[in-house]
């Protein structure tokens, strides 16, 4: 049970960490007895500065919101982080929130233009996946397949 609403250290005693940073791009694990006697025993989101420093990460506390470190754990006893989120292409048009919109850009000409996704999801359902959607596009120019972003609509 995690005290003072996070999980310590402590409560580890015995297994491996694994963490990874989804900015760095970089995993690893560590056995959570040499961390107590390294580091002593800390909330596991502290310590997880302390665990990106380890291998070269410069982010923490103190970073920008948009360049804040994304070191995560994973595989120790109790779900620490959300399952680690699904490749653009993987995501369906129903998991969007409201607020987004697709852009839609040609991989030929490299036209781009802003794509409605409630009709597309009228037409074909809220599971489609971006994936399908983009390789389905065709542009103005006759060739087929797209590159997709998703933005914010303007308020």
């Amino acid at each position: 049970m995690p005290r003072s609403g996070a999980y310590w250290l402590s409560e580890y005693a015995g297994q491996s960490i694994e963490f990874l940073c989804l900015k760095c791009e970089r995993a690893g694990s560590a056995l959570a007895d040499d961390l107590l006697t390294d580091l002593g025993d800390q909330s596991m989101p502290t310590l997880r500065y302390k665990l990106a420093s380890r291998f070269g990460c410069v982010r923490g506390p103190g970073a920008p919101m948009n360049d804040a470190c994304k070191l995560s754990y994973a595989g120790t006893g109790p779900v620490l982080i959300k399952e680690e989120p699904k490749a653009d292409d993987a995501k369906t048009i129903g998991e969007l929130a409201e607020y987004n919109t697709i852009f839609a850009q040609c991989l030929a000409c490299k036209r781009r233009k802003p794509v409605s996704r409630w009709e597309v999801q009228r037409k074909y359902g809220k599971d489609l996946t971006m994936g399908s959607l983009a390789r389905a596009m065709r542009c103005k120019c006759g060739k087929k397949g797209a590159t997709l972003y998703v933005g914010n609509m303007s308020r």
